[in-house]
């Protein structure tokens, strides 16, 4: 990826994140999950779908700051920045099992539908899915934190952000913690895609001067 599209990938990633995370119907209620993509089908759908963009947008945006790591002489830069594009790409695989919701929302049988929605999330297959997401995504976050650091890529109070965000997604409420993590992303991600964006045009301007 260029600097440019890494760039716009970095502000696009949170914000669809966010977008998907505010419009996604939600209840702790497995019954009243259901009752709630039946009512709101397209709005379930469009939230996920948001979300998944958001995670391939995290995923490029990455693998394209490995270059600017390795011009950095940064090797953890390169390798944390791989990780936790593994880790955001694996989120997809999440999405599509939560999708699995939809037929059961439509389904004649609300009493057994709701009931198998409610053990989905504890059955072994789920924790297969999420557990290699949570760890390639935090540790990945993490050492790219420590990259970030380092190298002063981007100001320190950036990387500090990225250490909110990741707590609270954790640590927030559920009705809040998305919301909280893709806002804190957003504000600490800005001033890395505005380096991005001002290297790319310093670049290009010492291109046509070379040429003039």
């Amino acid at each position: 990826m260029s600097r440019r599209s890494t760039a716009v990938a970095l502000l696009a990633a949170p914000v669809a994140g966010l977008a998907g995370t505010i419009l996604l119907p939600t209840s702790a209620d497995a019954a009243a999950q259901l009752a709630l993509i039946e009512a709101q089908p397209a709005r379930w759908v469009g939230a996920n779908v948001l979300l998944v963009i958001s995670f391939l947008c995290f995923a490029g945006a990455l693998l394209g700051l490995t270059g600017l790591f390795r011009a950095q002489g940064s090797r953890l830069g390169v390798a944390a920045t791989v990780l936790a594009a593994l880790g955001w790409a694996l989120h997809i695989g999440p999405v599509a099992y939560v999708m699995a919701q939809y037929p059961l929302a439509h389904h004649p049988d609300r009493a057994g539908a709701a009931e198998i929605a409610a053990a989905m999330f504890t059955a072994p297959p789920f924790a297969v899915l999420i557990v290699p997401v949570l760890l390639a995504t935090v540790a990945g976050t993490l050492a790219f934190v420590v990259a970030l650091w380092r190298t002063r890529l981007a100001p320190r109070w950036a990387a500090v952000t990225l250490v909110a965000a990741l707590a609270a997604d954790f640590a927030a409420p559920d009705a809040v913690s998305g919301i909280m993590m893709f806002a804190l992303m957003g504000v600490a991600l800005a001033p890395l895609s505005a380096r991005l964006l001002v290297l790319e045009t310093t670049t290009a301007g010492a291109r046509v001067a070379t040429q003039a």
